[in-house]
């Protein structure tokens, strides 16, 4: 996924480093504009990623059946006193 520093996904190009392209894909002479416009994108970002994350947990419990669950909860809570 990785070619020259830059990691590639969804045919977007992402640099490693944040500074890298800066001026290609924001507009300099108006920085409240490219604040928001950075600040839209990585909403977006924030926003996929917990919609993964979350959809890997669920995929993740669906096979427990609520006993398991709780005995679960139960070790945790007696390895917490």
């Amino acid at each position: 996924m990785s070619a020259g520093g830059v990691y590639i996904t969804d045919n977007y190009s992402e640099p490693m480093a944040p500074q890298h392209n800066f001026a290609n894909n924001f507009d300099l002479d108006d920085p409240n504009q490219a604040m928001s416009v950075y600040a839209r994108i990585m909403h977006e970002h924030t926003k996929k990623q917990l919609k993964t994350a979350t959809n890997s947990a669920r995929r993740r419990s669906e096979g427990v059946s609520p006993s398991e669950s709780t005995a679960s909860s139960e070790s945790v809570r007696s390895t917490e006193s």
